[in-house]
Formats: structure tokens, sequence, C-alpha cells
């Protein structure tokens, strides 16, 4: 019983603030329109006594919200970049058509029997292309002693199909919100990781290839939920879309917060001006230093050498900057998690990537929240260690210290005053 009303409790909330009914329809199924809205009726009325299953389904939303949107579509262009010893290849994307979906198909290889497609297949683009992670996380295959040299494989030549179970070489990666990629039929030799390396959205894990079950040079990719197994998998579709290919991971309130936090510097018309922060050390926007991103600042075109203080930067060509900087810090702190088995909810992630785009990192983050959890206690312990006593930045460090504690603890980005 609690289990039905629960179902149709969290209708009446999908309900209330999506408006979409269609999505009740996979919990009940619709004998007609006056059933439903006498049981979402019905479950309003009873809304107070089951106030703490509202809670149970928004942290799901939020969960889904944070983790769909920050998978990045798994091919890269043909321009590498290198940054701290990995390559990146964040461009747009060189092989964007899905030649066989998520769904029953008829064997591509002939046999006339209808089979289940477990991923997206995706093929196009000239010679090798590069296959990137989607999302940054962890490398769970392959192993030491894995195949990864599966030779080319061809409908119309004799070759090892079974070779990397089916997959050809592959790469799977686990990452924070406990889901798992699988990246097949990869060129022979062409993988760039193994298994415990910590790779970044958007770096170079291989090339494009046609080993194992393969018909021909495409990849193969999977998302599986909650589980490395191929029963776990479901539609890419639902997490990747070449219509926003590049999607930011860190998410608007976070941008918002850290330049509350960080301030930025002169505005004049469209342009951010440089400013010196001490020692001859430029910054410019929200906290953007100039010497610490010259290959980011690169990307763009711009030769921070020749961006002396007072000069001028544009604001669209700095906030994006801005930006992927806290990709970067962010995907640093899920990767930190993973490591340390630690699954936190979106907005505690934010709280975290803003310390760490202050401080530099959080590495001690997860011996403190073994300690002391997500209590007070985490924040006077851990939280308000970083604070540089008796200096002139104590007060506001120790104010921004509790505002990120704060919003590591209730979710407030303290965005309204």
């Amino acid at each position: 019983m609690l289990k039905k009303v629960f179902k149709l409790f969290v209708i009446s909330i999908t309900l209330f603030y999506s408006s979409q009914i269609i999505y009740a329809y996979e919990y009940i199924d619709p004998d007609n329109e006056s059933k439903i809205l006498g049981s979402i009726t019905e479950i309003f009325d009873a809304k107070e006594q089951y106030e703490d299953l509202a809670g149970v389904y928004e942290e799901q939303i939020e969960i889904i919200d944070a983790s769909n949107s920050s998978y990045w579509w798994p091919t890269g262009g043909n321009e590498v970049i290198e940054i701290d010893g990995k390559k990146f290849a964040t461009g747009n994307p060189e092989a964007t058509e899905i030649t066989s979906s998520f769904s029953v198909r008829e064997d591509p290889f002939g046999s006339g029997e209808d089979v289940y497609h477990y991923g997206m297949d995706i093929s196009g683009g000239d010679g090798d292309v590069n296959i990137i992670a989607a999302k940054s996380g962890i490398v769970v295959y392959p192993t030491s002693g894995s195949k990864v040299d599966c030779p080319a494989s061809s409908i119309s030549a004799s070759s090892d199909y079974n070779c990397g179970g089916g997959y050809g070489n592959h790469v799977i990666i686990q990452h924070s919100d406990g889901n798992y990629t699988l990246y097949a039929h990869m060129l022979a030799n062409s993988i760039t990781v193994t298994a415990g390396d910590s790779v970044e959205q958007g770096q170079v894990i291989g090339k494009m290839g046609s080993s194992g079950y393969s018909t021909g040079p495409h990849l193969h990719f999977e998302v599986r939920i909650g589980q490395n197994s191929r029963d776990a998998a479901v539609d890419p579709a639902d997490y990747i879309s070449i219509d926003t290919p590049r999607t930011v991971s860190s998410s608007n309130n976070l941008l918002k917060f850290v330049e509350l936090w960080e301030g930025h510097s002169p505005i004049d018309g469209n342009d951010y001006v440089v400013e010196d922060i001490g020692d001859g050390v430029r910054t410019v926007g929200s906290g953007v230093t100039l010497e610490y991103n010259v290959e980011l600042f690169k990307k763009y075109g711009i030769d921070v050498n020749d961006y002396p203080i007072g000069s001028k930067i544009p604001i669209s060509i700095v906030d994006q900057i801005k930006l992927e900087i806290l990709d970067e810090h962010r995907s640093r702190v899920e990767n930190l998690l993973v490591n340390n088995s630690i699954t936190l909810k979106g907005y505690q992630i934010d709280a975290l990537t803003s310390m760490s785009y202050n401080l530099g990192n959080v590495n001690d983050f997860p011996e403190a929240y073994k300690a002391y959890g997500d209590t007070e206690a985490l924040r006077d312990n851990w939280f308000l260690l970083y604070v540089s006593k008796g200096s002139q930045f104590e007060v506001g460090l120790t104010r921004r210290r509790n505002a990120e504690f704060k919003l590591f603890h209730t979710g407030d980005y303290g965005l309204n005053g």
C-alpha cells in the first residue's frame, strides 16, 4: 500500500511542477482522464502526511539532472591539445552520424534474426577519429594484460569477432554518479589509458576502429546505470546529444555562487580589464589568473604575454574560460570522490568545486567526511580549517567557508539575498 501511495505521490509532484501528464502514464495505465485526476486529487489531500517521501523524490530528480546534463558526445575533433601531460580533443566532434540506436535490430551480420543492441553506434569523420571520455572518472578496463590489439573486422573477411568479448579493443570508465560508460571497437593499439587511471572529460582515450564484432569503423557507446553490466545499459540518447555535444557540467548556480564570492575585475563595455592582484600576478573576470591558464587562453587565440595590466579581454571569452576552469575543478572533485567511494548530491559537489577553485584542491576532504559526515563538525573541523587566521583575509574567508558549508549542508546557493 505504501509503495502504491508513493508512486501516486510522485506523479502528483511531477504534474505539479512540470505539468507533463504523459509522465504519469509510466506509472498508471490511464483508462480515462478522470481516473488519473481523481488519483491526483486524492494524493494532494494526503500531501502533508507524506512530506518525507517528497524529499526522496526531489533527491532522485536532482541526481538525474546533475548526471544527465554533464555527459559529452564521446567523439572529439581533429585538433588535440595537451594539458598537464593529458591530451584533449574538445573541439567540434568529427563523427556525428548515428548508424544504430539503442533498440532491437536485425543482426548486422546477416543471420536474419532480431538482436538487442545495448548502445549507440556512431560513425563518420575522416581518418582516425579521436574517442574521448564523455565524463570524468576512473578507468576500470582495460586491466593489465587485457587485449588492446584486436585486429580490424570486416563482414567479408575472416576476423576474430570474439576478440575483447565482441567489443574488440574497448575502454570502460566508472563515474562519480555511480554510472559506467563503455567505448568499443577501437583501433588496435590506440588505447591510451588503463585500469586505475583518472581521466578527465574530453581526454583522448583511443581512436575509432572496427575491432571485435563489427561490420565497419564506428564507436559503440554504452551508458550503464549503477553497475558495470550490459544488463544495466540504458539508452545513451538520454545522456548525450549532438545538438549540445559539449554541455558544461558546472551549473549556472555554481557559476553565480563563485562570482558572488570571487567578485570580478573592472568592466569596460564588453570587456574585462586586466588587473594586478599583487606581486605582478594578473587576473581578469572572476579570479581567472592569466599566468596559470596560458593554454586555455591560447585556445581562444589569446597570448597572455600580450595583455599587460590595464589591457582588455572580451567578457564572453573570459566567462567561457572560467566555465572550463570550473569544469576542470569539478572533474577533479568527482574523481576524488570516486576514488574514495563517496557519493554526494550535485550541490555538494558544487560546494567542493567552489572550494577547490579558491584553494587549488580539496584532497583531504574524504578523510574529513568519513570522520564527521555531513554535520556541523565537518564545518568546524574542515571547512573553517581553510581560513587564514590573523590575516587581512580572515573575515572574508570565514564568510565564504560558511557559505560553502551552507551550500554543502542544505543546498542553498544564497543567491536570493
